[in-house]
């Protein structure tokens, strides 16, 4: 399944896209476009990182969520290893 796209306008500083330009020119990037779209796509992917590490350090403060997956981890502690011989 093809991504869909949508154009959008955004401001940046001149010598940012002087310095993707250089690099596109330079084959270092395949394109101005490429490039930012992988810096975006990175930078989402570094903050999805730090929600997750913060709602975990939240939930690590909450007795209740500490309880349940206490008990999860008991009652399935002989579960999850069935079948490990088999691999």
């Amino acid at each position: 399944m093809q991504t869909r796209t949508i154009r959008y306008t955004a401001t940046v500083p001149e010598s940012i896209m002087d310095e993707l330009r250089a690099l596109a020119h330079k084959k270092e990037v395949p394109s101005v476009n490429h490039a930012i779209l992988e810096a975006v796509s990175a930078y989402l992917q570094e903050k999805k990182v730090a929600m997750y590490a913060a709602a975990m350090q939240e939930a690590a403060r909450d007795k209740a969520f500490l309880a349940r997956t206490s008990q999860c981890a008991e009652d399935f502690k002989y579960a999850d290893t069935e079948g490990l011989e088999e691999w």
